[in-house]
């Protein structure tokens, strides 16, 4: 559609149709139609007072696909349940429009301003990665065009207009090599249309090096995604969490509504964060509502308590012993499960997990009520059973089995990290790969193979807490014989993560049971591929990709269609194949496939026959059923693949 406006001309007026969730235009200009269209642009009720700029850092130049890349992200937005997004992505194809300017967006958390707080922010993405080089190009043609031109609109100074999005977070956005020094000389200079000054040298790499936040962000993202949407540093509660210490959300962001208004709300370890909507970057805690007493039915606060603890699968309570100590307490977060009994040498104890610490109590002493993290270093054998035994009840609250001996499990009791949010698991990001478990309230990991290297989450935002994550603390905090390294088999799955991004390239099976396992080939380089196909937009990802060296990788869960294969005539009929096929693709050097890649998949296609109970004959390459797919897999030796 952009193309054929551009051919005739037609000029794109402010009144823009959106269509899907969150609300997308989907148009692309020219820098002409631009500034046409901002200078005739008629915003709402509120005019926006600040511009603040992003760099898109995945997906780059190179990977961006235009249209294909914004209905990806598009697509990243919605399961993350925004309801807005950015405004403006500036890419090598021209200006897109995203969310109306009319409209608040989100994209920079507080920096997004709220009708509330009398202002807002136009949020404008760069395509591209800018944290070592500086935007150049047409995107950077266009990004002058987008300042300079609502600079003009808006009758605002490009100083007082412009904030960057690391003014409002920990981020390096839009990239440590753009200072506003540069930006500003250049957009005064197009504005003026004059030479721009001589530039001054690109920022330096700041606090946290782009490594270090790639990490982060890719650790935030599975810590967040454990029982919610996963992480993005522009939505406020998600920023608002990471700032002040609030651990790790119990549940996804819900709408609630109180008093004819809509509220957003989610449930985090330590608190539970609130905003009216569409004041997004307006973000208020219900403990600081609550102050510490339980509010009487119909209002807000009470409305919000219900919600929270609904989350958990327990009814809220206001009789209940250990409910009011939790609310006058205000620090023990949403209860994972509803309160239960355990035995213990003949002596009965009532507990009830919540998110950041375990309350018990004797009997029926409900005057007593104790906390389990104050048993976290008792030398009392009685105690230390008691401990140990709800600890193991703690673990089963989120499926897992407690391990005393395991480093991770230690630390955590050591450090009152709170309920296990999940297991240990092993995770790639850029070309190492990290064991990570989540807790309530941080997530601690370590990188292969240094073992006894136990590092926090935390401590990258938190330079004063950078001491609990030396190693020499760890080991003194360590029984003698601690277990570091997972009890794994030769062969196991582990994730691979672009940080702050998500693939797109899958749907719903529709109700499809899972029938077969489709193979695929690829030429690689395997890490290329992978975050290829890990971007929004890319047309195709498998569930799985058996790496040359062996490593087994994992894009998508299995309850989603990935598109990896199309419609082909399988069983008698022309289908999907998607919805009901597991995919897994092998990569294939020039030089051929590897020992380590074939015996990977052999023990793959094992674990995925068993799981879904899928005969040999449900093995296929996808040339076994495509025409036109004829060479992918076709000189895969033997059929030793279908006997897994």
């Amino acid at each position: 559609m952009a193309s054929l406006l551009r051919q005739r001309g037609v000029r794109l007026t402010s009144q823009d149709v959106t269509t899907g969730t969150p609300p997308m235009i989907g148009r692309c200009l020219t820098i002409p139609q631009w500034l046409d269209y901002v200078a005739r642009y008629q915003f709402g009720q509120l005019t926006p007072s600040k511009v603040v700029l992003h760099h898109t850092w995945r997906p780059t130049v190179q990977q961006w696909r235009g249209l294909a890349s914004m209905q990806g992200m598009q697509r990243y937005y919605a399961n993350k349940g925004w309801a807005s997004a950015p405004h403006i992505y500036v890419a090598p194809d021209g200006i897109w429009l995203f969310t109306p300017m009319k409209d608040i967006g989100i994209h920079a958390g507080p920096g997004n301003g709220s009708l509330k707080a009398g202002w807002y922010s136009i949020g404008v993405e760069m395509v591209g990665d800018y944290d070592r080089e500086r935007p150049s190009g047409a995107v950077w043609e266009g990004t002058k065009a987008v300042l300079g031109g609502l600079s003009r609109r808006l009758n605002i100074p490009p100083a007082t207009l412009l904030a960057f999005h690391r003014d409002y977070s920990k981020k390096s956005c839009p990239g440590w090599a753009v200072t506003k020094e540069w930006v500003l000389g250049e957009v005064n200079a197009w504005l003026n249309n004059a030479a721009p000054p001589p530039p001054p040298p690109p920022g330096p790499i700041g606090s946290i090096p782009p490594e270090i936040e790639e990490l982060a962000e890719a650790l935030l993202e599975q810590s967040y995604a454990r029982r919610a949407e996963g992480y993005n540093s522009s939505w406020a509660f998600h920023q608002f969490a990471v700032e002040n210490n609030l651990g790790f959300p119990m549940a996804k962001s819900q709408r609630l509504q109180h008093g004819g208004k809509t509220y957003a709300y989610q449930p985090f370890a330590r608190d539970t964060l609130f905003c009216e909507s569409p004041n997004w970057g307006d973000v208020q805690r219900l403990s600081q509502l609550l102050a510490g007493s339980i509010p009487p039915p119909g209002t807000l606060g009470r409305a919000l308590l219900d919600a929270t603890y609904a989350t958990g699968g327990s009814p809220f309570r206001p009789d209940w012993a250990f409910h009011q100590y939790a609310v006058a307490g205000q620090t023990l977060g949403p209860p994972l499960e509803p309160s239960k009994k355990l035995v213990v040498d003949g002596v009965s104890y009532s507990y009830q997990v919540f998110a950041t610490d375990t309350i018990f109590n004797r009997g029926t002493e409900w005057q007593n009520i104790q906390r389990l993290s104050a048993l976290a270093n008792t030398t009392n054998p009685a105690q230390a059973k008691v401990r140990d035994e709800l600890l193991k009840a703690t673990y089963a609250a989120a499926g897992q089995q407690y391990r005393p001996d395991w480093a991770f499990h230690q630390l955590a009791r050591q450090w009152n990290l709170g309920a296990p949010l999940g297991k240990t698991d092993p995770i790639t990001v850029g070309d190492k790969q990290y064991n990570f478990q989540v807790y309530a309230t941080d997530t601690i990991y370590n990188i292969v193979p240094n073992w006894s290297d136990v590092k926090r989450l935390s401590a990258i935002f938190g330079p004063q807490q950078m001491l609990l994550a030396a190693p020499a603390p760890v080991a003194r905090l360590l029984s003698p014989g601690a277990v570091f390294a997972p009890e794994w088999d030769a062969f196991h799955i582990q994730r691979f993560a672009v940080a702050g991004r998500a693939p797109s390239a899958y749907g719903s099976r529709s109700g499809s049971k899972i029938r077969l396992i489709v193979l695929h080939g690829d030429a690689g380089p395997a890490l290329q591929s992978l975050e290829t196909m890990a971007m929004p937009g890319s047309p195709r990802m498998p569930h799985y990709y058996v790496a040359a060296h062996g490593a087994i990788y994992q894009l998508i869960d299995d309850e989603f269609a990935a598109f990896h294969s199309g419609m082909a005539y399988w069983d008698g009929a022309r289908r999907n194949i998607n919805r009901s096929s597991i995919g897994v693709m092998l990569e294939r050097p020039h030089t051929g496939y590897t020992d380590a890649s074939q015996r990977a998949l052999s023990w793959l296609i094992a674990h995925l026959r068993a799981k879904y109970n899928i005969p040999a004959s449900g093995v296929v390459r996808w040339s076994d059923l495509s025409p036109d797919a004829a060479g992918d897999l076709a000189d895969l030796p033997g059929n030793w693949y279908r006997e897994g």
